[in-house]
């Protein structure tokens, strides 16, 4: 046990130092292709189609819609949607009926900001404190907070004023606004609402096989030059005689500080995750993108390459994928919109491919929100290789949907497991008094994650410094307090990685006991 126990361990570290070693090599792969020019789009650019899907986000409409708008692209090729939500508007009567209690709670609050924090996402973040003062203050506070609530604009009375103005100064480019009406369904339904519509949206050359349809969460900013890269893979594809990219990947740079942030020690832990955060984005879901198209440029066997191919995951915000492809393989579905995505791209053999710019996002405001985000995931995970072992459609392209079912199986199980494997090693080794090996483990360990948070801390500046865009709410590294602590703060971001399926399948086993449902997502704007 005592040599299991310790191979368990050093093939953990080894396999940290091999993702970091592929970050950095992937990062530097990027950075060449941002630098190298990117001719202007030509006639056979393809249509983009950008879609919005809005919740509670009176706040950031406006950053995002005004961002897409700005984007270096042909205007007549270009079409922007945004779709907001009649589950916003059911929520407020069902939140109107518990404000009594609410309005308790927030007088009970040691401050104005911690009362506030409760108040986020009833009323927009960057609102909230204010908003919480005033009921505090309030003769009659359970009126005053209603008043707030009530007299609030919802995402769709903000859509209706913005996309008006955003037309007047961008008259090119199309902008639509859609309303889901159904009061039940997630982000998943807003979107595929929105991809049956754009048979009426998109003009008659709009051809789906030559068309993306993109989506952009409330708090994107996207790389200005993002769709002349778009263009420039498709064009690349073109000219070698290839279809096009079936999904085109932008990945998130969650560098950006949310209203709802508040300072102290978790807010830096929070700014330590986000930064620890691009291993993964570099070392897995851009390596494997990469890879997928170098597979493809050798030519092996089909059975070969089938084995060899990763996995790609979808990510939602950055996510373009073929129009006709996407509505073949179903579209969006609940619980996660974009992560099956990729796994039924993966399991049909389709191409790939990442984009060497990003799309500056909102980090996690809170430790409990960051959480929900991993619960969603690893339930989505859990979801995806059922669909992947179940569904016939899937089950028929036969030997490659069960090698992305074994691969992604086996990821996920990890992911649940692998936390419990290592600290049972390490108490097998220290309860064996092996204390020596456990020691130099240790040692090894802890100058591996000081050189990963090193790294780390240089790719969010590189990353910063790259992105064509505004950066009003960006957080360079030397800046928002504390810098050194990020440091040692990048060391916790395994243990915030396993929060979601910890959190998950705690809720799975004390379901029957639970009160009410377990929240997930992280839209609390």
């Amino acid at each position: 046990m005592t040599v299991a126990a310790t191979a368990l361990l050093w093939a953990v570290l080894g396999w940290g130092v091999l993702l970091t070693g592929r970050a950095v090599v992937t990062e530097r792969a990027l950075r060449a292709a941002r630098r190298a020019p990117v001719p202007e789009p030509g006639k056979e650019a393809p249509h983009v189609a950008l879609l919005i899907p809005a919740l509670r986000e009176q706040d950031l409409l406006a950053e995002v819609v005004g961002a897409t708008a700005r984007l270096d692209y042909p205007p007549e090729l270009l079409h922007i949607v945004v779709i907001t939500t009649e589950r916003e508007e059911r929520e407020r009567q069902d939140r109107l009926a518990e404000l009594p209690d609410l309005a308790r709670r927030l007088l009970a609050a040691p401050d104005d900001a911690t009362a506030g924090a409760q108040l986020s996402g009833i009323v927009p973040s960057s609102r909230a404190r204010d908003a919480a003062a005033r009921v505090r203050a309030a003769a009659d506070p359970a009126q005053a907070l209603h008043d707030e609530v009530a007299d609030a604009p919802t995402t769709r009375d903000v859509a209706a004023a913005l996309l008006p103005d955003v037309a007047a100064l961008h008259p090119k480019t199309a902008l639509y606004h859609l309303h889901y009406d159904e009061p039940a369904g997630a982000k998943s339904s807003q979107l595929v609402y929105a991809v049956e519509q754009l048979g009426r949206l998109l003009p008659a050359d709009a051809d789906p096989s030559r068309t993306y349809v993109g989506v952009y969460d409330a708090d994107s900013q996207p790389d200005r030059t993002t769709l002349r890269h778009l263009a420039h893979a498709t064009d690349r594809a073109r000219r070698a005689g290839q279809p096009l990219p079936t999904l085109v990947q932008q990945l998130p740079l969650q560098l950006r500080r949310p209203h709802a942030a508040r300072g102290g020690l978790t807010d830096l832990t929070l700014r330590a995750h986000a930064v620890a955060d691009l291993r993964r984005r570099m070392g897995i879901e851009a390596h494997r993108l990469r890879t997928r198209v170098r597979l493809r440029a050798l030519r092996l066997p089909d059975g070969l390459r089938t084995v060899l191919d990763p996995v790609v995951y979808g990510i939602g915000a950055g996510l373009f994928v073929r129009h006709d492809r996407l509505v073949a393989i179903g579209m969006y579905e609940e619980p996660v919109d974009d992560l099956l995505i990729g796994y039924k791209l993966s399991a049909a053999g389709e191409s790939a491919v990442v984009l060497p710019v990003h799309n500056l996002v909102d980090r996690y405001a809170r430790v409990g929100s960051l959480a929900k985000a991993y619960s969603l995931v690893a339930l989505g995970s859990v979801v995806g290789c059922l669909r992947l072992l179940r569904d016939p459609a899937l089950r028929a392209f036969g030997r490659r949907n069960t090698v992305t079912l074994v691969k992604e199986g086996l990821d996920t199980v990890w992911w649940f497991l692998g936390p419990p494997c290592v600290i049972a090693a390490v108490v097998v080794l220290g309860v064996r008094g092996d204390l020596s090996t456990l020691l130099v483990w240790g040692v090894a360990a802890g100058a591996y994650l000081v050189l990963h948070a090193l790294i780390s801390m240089g790719h969010a500046t590189r990353f910063l410094a790259g992105h064509e865009g505004a950066h009003e709410r960006a957080e360079p590294l030397r800046g928002g307090g504390a810098p050194a602590l990020l440091l040692p703060l990048i060391l916790l971001q395994p243990v915030l990685h396993w929060l979601g399926p910890l959190r998950l399948a705690v809720a799975r086993a004390l379901g029957p006991l639970a009160r009410r449902p377990l929240a997930m997502g992280k839209t609390e704007r």
